[in-house]
């Protein structure tokens, strides 16, 4: 008789794991990802990250628990922004890295995000291989387990490698910025990188609280009402707007005015194309037309995919770009 195939549910959606934390996202389901990851990937060390979230440092112990008990070593980067995982993911002889948020979505909500050796979200074929063995749910215990270490806080080579990016470091001396980090973990970031690079900086909800008190995470224009107050009134050159995790920026010019996450991905591709004429630039389907009028008038090559962070990325490595970006203020190079 012939064995009926068995349907494995879909936990991945665009971006990573998400749901609403102690209903849909547990810590038994933190073991289980962390079970499958530790499974999956062959090397010894995973690189573990969260959010300020409330239930993020619940679900950091599941995931933990669960890689170590597949003898995978964990290093906790505790309180980090996703990009700042990623860097080091990548940076580092690490195997993988898994950050614990659900980004933009409302504090009642968090999720995994699952990154691989290049720092970059596992592809669609790996998310797939983790969602069969976490519905499987059979795990054969390592022994010994691995080794968990703590290193939160130490992203050195991340600022630095920021710092070297910077072209225009005088200019930025001349500036005064507002930055809204939202109560999220980007306060630990860009607040002290534009400082270390001279600029005044006045900040806003700059206090990590996982309950996101001062505005709804998401940096959209109806959220950035005191933030385009707060430009005008200081006289500020500018003000920038970040998520929960750190990786969607929103800018609002010196007359308090928000600016789609497009139009700053347009900024970028019109600098880039100016020194790399031809360059292939890759967005997903839902931006906006003014990206693709600045690669024909650049005579850049403008790439389309589906919407998704891991889209988008996938995709530059897949055809060699060197830009990328949303609608929603993240870019990726």
């Amino acid at each position: 008789m012939a064995s009926r195939m068995v349907k494995v549910p879909k936990l991945f959606g665009t971006n990573g794991i998400r749901g609403v934390a102690g209903k849909e996202i547990g810590s038994s389901l933190a073991f289980r990802v962390g079970s499958a990851l530790g499974t999956l990937f062959p090397k010894e060390r995973v690189l573990i990250g969260r959010d300020g979230r409330l239930s993020s440092p619940m679900l950091m112990e599941g995931l933990a628990a669960g890689l170590l008990a597949q003898g995978k070593d964990v290093e906790d980067r505790g309180l980090i922004t996703t990009p700042a995982l990623e860097f080091m993911v990548k940076n580092t002889s690490s195997s993988a890295g898994v950050m614990i948020t659900a980004s933009h979505n409302p504090p009642e909500y968090n999720g995994f995000k699952v990154v691989d050796s290049d720092g970059i979200e596992i592809p669609r074929s790996k998310e797939e291989k983790m969602e069969i063995l976490i519905h499987r749910d059979k795990w054969r215990a390592s022994n010994p387990p691995g080794q968990r270490v703590i290193r939160e806080g130490r992203i050195g080579s991340y600022f630095e490698k920021l710092e070297s990016q910077v072209l225009a470091r005088d200019g930025v001396g001349n500036l005064k910025i507002v930055v809204d980090t939202g109560n999220g973990v980007s306060a630990l970031t860009t607040p002290r990188l534009l400082r270390k690079l001279g600029a005044r900086v006045i900040g806003v909800n700059d206090v990590i609280d996982g309950e996101f008190p001062g505005r709804n995470s998401e940096p959209r224009p109806e959220n950035l009402g005191s933030l385009s107050k707060i430009v005008r009134e200081e006289g500020a050159d500018l003000g920038i707007a970040h998520d929960g995790d750190g990786d969607r920026a929103i800018f609002v010019d010196e007359t308090g005015v928000v600016q789609p996450g497009d139009r700053t991905l347009a900024l970028v591709e019109d600098e880039l194309l100016r020194n790399h004429p031809g360059a292939k630039i890759v967005t997903p389907i839902n931006t906006s037309m003014v990206v693709s009028e600045i690669a024909k008038k650049r005579k850049g090559k403008l790439i389309l995919t589906k919407v998704g962070s891991i889209e988008v990325s996938r995709t530059i490595v897949r055809v060699g770009a060197l830009l990328g970006g949303e609608e929603n203020g993240g870019i990726f190079y």
